[in-house]
């Protein structure tokens, strides 16, 4: 007898594929920031600022719309996890590179 996995669902949340796509733009941003920051050491044009308030920001949306998936009845266990979680990751790295250009 095959026993169904909790992770093998069929539908995923809306709110997680969301979720997951914030992520990687807050990502993109974050790393575009700090390429930046180093090719013009450390006096990057205003640009690098805005690129990383652009990830903080990307990443707390997505941070919400992870919540709003956690109520949802979809399936799709891993994926909210997933999509938590990293935005979670990308919003810690963010209020530290934010400390670090700021000291």
């Amino acid at each position: 007898m095959i026993r169904k996995n909790v992770y093998s669902v069929r539908s995923i949340s809306v709110d997680s594929v969301i979720s997951c796509v914030l992520a990687g733009i807050s990502f993109i941003c974050q790393v575009m920031a700090v390429i930046m920051s180093y090719t013009h050491e450390g006096k990057g044009p205003k640009l690098v600022g805005l690129l990383g308030i652009a990830g903080f920001l990307t990443a707390l949306t997505g941070i919400v719309f992870s919540k709003s998936a956690w109520k949802s009845p979809d399936g799709g266990i891993m994926m909210k996890r997933l999509s938590g979680i990293i935005n979670l990751i990308l919003l810690i790295i963010s209020v530290i590179l934010y400390i670090i250009g700021w000291m």
